[in-house]
């Protein structure tokens, strides 16, 4: 009976603490005394592309600030290009993925390897390629120059630029969720 008992009661705490994956790196310990409420207005630094951008890197660098732009009005700031209390420094970079499976007895035949011997092993197969973007959002004070909140979410982004802004507002609503007002 106890076993039972402990049984339920040690899976659903490994379930929970297995199942969620951290999307938004925030360092601990670090930005806890930060506080956005004490701050007016925020501006963005320019962004600096890649040599050769993609077709869509001006539209996706605006929605981004746009998105950042609406989260900071609802939180009660104001957009000031030319002097702000608040600087924000985007960094931005995507890369391609290769996504794997490790192969099963079920599913992989054995390999026939001559003289009646079939030989099998466990290794990963690429199935599928896709590109993970990166946002890094740093909160830098003006008067001082210095960084006062950073954070970093890992996404995979989407194939067809129709459903980016999506992407992008999902994103900056989960960096936004980890900032103190």
């Amino acid at each position: 009976m106890k076993t039972k008992f402990l049984f339920l009661l040690v899976v659903p705490i490994l379930m929970i603490a297995c199942s969620g994956k951290k999307y938004v790196i925030v360092p601990k310990g670090v930005y806890e005394d930060f506080k956005l409420s004490e701050y007016k207005t925020f501006g963005f630094y320019d962004v600096k592309g890649p040599e050769n951008p993609g077709p869509y890197f001006e539209t996706n660098i605006k929605e981004i600030q746009d998105a950042i732009t609406a989260k900071m009005q609802e939180r009660g700031l104001q957009f000031d290009p030319n002097n702000p209390d608040l600087q924000i420094n985007l960094g931005i970079s995507v890369q391609e993925k290769v996504q794997t499976r490790t192969t099963n007895p079920y599913t992989d035949p054995f390999m026939y390897t001559g003289q009646r011997n079939y030989t099998w092993s466990v290794r990963e197969v690429p199935v599928n390629t896709y590109q993970e973007g990166s946002l890094t959002m740093h909160l830098v004070d003006n008067r001082e120059d210095e960084a006062v909140w950073i954070g970093t979410i890992d996404r995979a982004l989407p194939k067809k630029q129709k459903n980016m802004e999506e992407t992008i507002q999902s994103a900056v609503d989960l960096l936004f969720l980890k900032i103190n007002n």
